[in-house]
């Protein structure tokens, strides 16, 4: 079966082996004429529109956590603003494998995992160096050389580390061993991680244990100006053009926060190269769902086990002017959620708003397990076989704090099924009638029109951005 994808992202991939029968998700912005096909060897799959939060450290670390930037404190990538590993390591006793280590699961991680893990801080590589003098040895800890540093809750620890993920010429932290790839067609690190995970899935087939793996790729992420496609897929996709809808290059940005410069003859071209060679990166991915899938058939687990299929942020090809993810556009915020296992209704789409918390409640609510922290998201089991369950009206849409970043790159947002509210660091608002106008082209903030919605919209947002637990599920 081919799954059209209509939204490059980076791309976890995440397998629950528990048991009963198998189901499946989709979400997506709006169908592209040309996109890439996603193989998943499951049964018919349902879809269930949706809105994740995004950007990089902090979605992963919320996802690890099952709580919202402003409950884990974890607000941005790097340590200079209380973010990427620097701030998660803490966290890492408490946290999602650890839970479901409790409940019996075998755990495993193979990918990426936070930004900056496996690298030292100046002040870790002093304490370092000062027990060097003293003969006192920090092997194993966060503290001497943190690339074969194995956070807690994983029984398989497969994961890049010393510097960013790569495609080529990395390093992989495997349960304390530090592997080094290089540069042949063979160290390709989706394929690695491809292959590592159905080693993994087939160690599996006599255990007794359910398992818990995720998988989380470098594809489709840029490195250096574009995605770095396998050696059988450098081709592909050449006749493929860059998606131009109402909102390419929008003609008049000067109602919006980000004013971005016009997308020029060459700009446009080098776009197009970036496009088509996240959509040949993709392909890879697409390999691996398809081998991990059937990997599990071969170990007869596929039947009993929940696959998720998922990003943590969308990305800009040029709507809004714009190019890259840091925006709260509807191309940078919804991403897909792919699901497949027991229990879910077949052919099916649901409307409802969900986020990256609520796969984490998912997954803690089909496992059993019993986290030791209140959760923000909320488990999606309900929808699986009623289209119409009691479901929350309204999502948080929260951007890192980055010291370096403009305050028109910094917000926080609320979504709902026809309206969307964004509150810039500068002040400036913006409100979007997602239903009269899906591809955002005109701000209604300052339209006397819509004052009746903003003045409930800045006070949803308002409560929304200190809200834990239900009152995160607001009806």
């Amino acid at each position: 079966m081919r799954l059209q994808d209509d939204r490059l992202v980076q791309d976890p991939c995440i397998a629950l082996g528990q048991g009963e029968a198998p189901f499946q998700v989709d979400t997506s912005r709006r169908s592209q004429s040309r996109g890439v096909s996603l193989s998943l060897l499951v049964n018919s799959p349902s879809k269930l529109r949706s809105n994740m939060s995004r950007k990089v450290s902090r979605p992963r670390a919320s996802f690890l956590t099952g709580q919202a930037a402003h409950n884990t404190g974890i607000k941005a990538n790097n340590p200079l603003d209380s973010g990427g590993w620097d701030a998660f390591k803490a966290k890492e006793d408490n946290a999602l494998p650890v839970w479901l280590k409790g409940a019996g699961y075998t755990t495993a991680l193979i990918g990426k995992y936070q930004n900056r893990y496996g690298q030292q801080s100046p002040w870790g590589a002093w304490l370092a160096w000062a027990g060097s003098l003293l003969n006192i040895s920090f092997k194993g800890t966060t503290i001497g050389n943190p690339r074969d540093w194995v956070p807690p809750g994983w029984d398989l620890w497969y994961a890049f580390t010393g510097t960013r993920a790569r495609y080529y010429d990395y390093a992989v932290n495997e349960n304390g061993a530090i592997l080094s790839f290089g540069h042949r067609p063979s160290d390709y690190s989706t394929d690695v991680l491809k292959d590592r995970a159905v080693a993994f899935i087939l160690g599996q087939a006599e255990k007794p244990n359910p398992f818990f793996l995720l998988i989380a790729t470098k594809a489709v992420h840029a490195q250096g100006k574009r995605a770095v496609p396998a050696p059988q897929y450098v081709s592909a996709f050449e006749e493929v053009g860059l998606p131009v809808g109402p909102s390419f290059n929008e003609k008049d940005v000067s109602h919006k926060a980000l004013k971005a410069a016009p997308i020029g003859g060459e700009s446009k071209a080098q776009l197009t190269k970036a496009y088509r060679a996240e959509l040949q990166s993709l392909q890879s991915v697409d390999d691996l769902v398809e081998t991990v899938a059937d990997a599990l058939k071969r170990a007869g687990k596929l039947d009993d086990t929940v696959i998720i299929y998922t990003s943590d942020n969308g990305f800009l090809f040029g709507e809004h002017r714009l190019i890259g993810k840091s925006a709260a556009y509807e191309e940078a915020i919804k991403v897909p959620l792919v699901m497949s296992g027991p229990g879910i209704a077949k052919n099916e789409t649901r409307a409802q708003l969900v986020n990256n918390l609520d796969v984490t409640a998912t997954i803690v609510d089909l496992a059993g397990a019993s986290p030791s922290m209140v959760l923000d998201g909320r488990s999606l089991a309900p929808l699986f076989a009623d289209a119409n369950a009691p479901w929350r009206s309204a999502i948080l849409l929260q951007s890192p704090i980055n010291r370096f970043q403009m305050p028109h790159n910094r917000f926080t947002g609320t979504r709902t099924a026809t309206r969307k509210y964004v509150k810039y660091d500068s002040g400036f608002e913006e409100l979007f009638d997602l239903a009269a106008d899906p591809y955002e082209l005109n701000n209604e903030a300052a339209n006397p029109a819509y004052a009746g919605d903003l003045a409930p919209l800045r006070s949803l947002n308002d409560r929304l951005n200190t809200c834990a637990g239900a009152s995160c599920w607001l009806p």
